[in-house]
Parts: C-alpha cells; sequence; structure tokens
C-alpha cells in the first residue's frame, strides 16, 4: 500500500516535488471537457477568474440568500463584472470567428469559384429546410 512518505525529500530542489501546472495551450485544449468554445474558456480562466474562484463567489451568494441574508456586496460585484467581462469575451470571439469566416469565403470565391457557387447553392438549400 503506498504512501505519501518520502524518505527522499531532504534530496529535493525548491520546487522539484509534485507540482501540478497549469497548461495553457491549443495543443491540450481538446483534452478538457469545456461546456462552449475552448478558446473563450481558456480566455475567461486567465483573464477574468479561475473556475475556483467563480465558483466560491457563487457559493458565497447561494448560502446568503439560502439563509436569509442580504449578498456580500463586494461579491455581488465581482460576479456581476466577471459576467460583462465574460460577455465581452464571448462578442470578441463571435466577431473573430465571423471575420475568419468570410476572409475563408472571399479566398475561396477567389481561388475556387465554381467550389464557392456550389457552397453558396447548397447553403441556400439547408436554409430553407
Amino acid at each position: 500500500m503506498p504512501t505519501s512518505f518520502d524518505p527522499f525529500w531532504l534530496f529535493k530542489m525548491p520546487f522539484s516535488g509534485d507540482v501540478m501546472p497549469r497548461i495553457n495551450s491549443p495543443w491540450f485544449s481538446p483534452t478538457f471537457n469545456f461546456a462552449g468554445d475552448a478558446r473563450v474558456e481558456d480566455r475567461v480562466v486567465s483573464e477574468v477568474a479561475s473556475y475556483g474562484r467563480q465558483i466560491g463567489w457563487l457559493n458565497d451568494l447561494v448560502v446568503k440568500l439560502v439563509q436569509g441574508e442580504q449578498p456580500d456586496p463586494d461579491v455581488l460585484a465581482k460576479v456581476t463584472a466577471a459576467m460583462q467581462e465574460i460577455e465581452q469575451i464571448k462578442q470578441a470571439q463571435a466577431s473573430s470567428l465571423l471575420r475568419a469566416a468570410v476572409e475563408a469565403l472571399d479566398q475561396l470565391a477567389a481561388r475556387e469559384p465554381a467550389l464557392y457557387r456550389q457552397l453558396l447553392q447548397r447553403r441556400e438549400g439547408s436554409a430553407g429546410a
């Protein structure tokens, strides 16, 4: 049965023990189970607040409300600010996706006009269905 005792603890260099780094890399994103767009989720965690911090704020609010008390105004302000920042990130990502799609369609129209027309016809046919 394994134990947590390490007889060589004295011989380890600083920060060489059990370290669990957060890997924020597009190469690893598919391994995470994101509910939405992984790029949005990554920006939220790195720019707004970690999931743990967000859950902590929400827990504070819920517990106060269930106990019939007024929520802490500072916590409520943090949640409100986070919601606004997250919405801005979502809008920026959607805008970025639209820009990329338009650029891709422009390139397709310029390089492969027949495929471009075929795509438009297919999209028009699926829009009426």
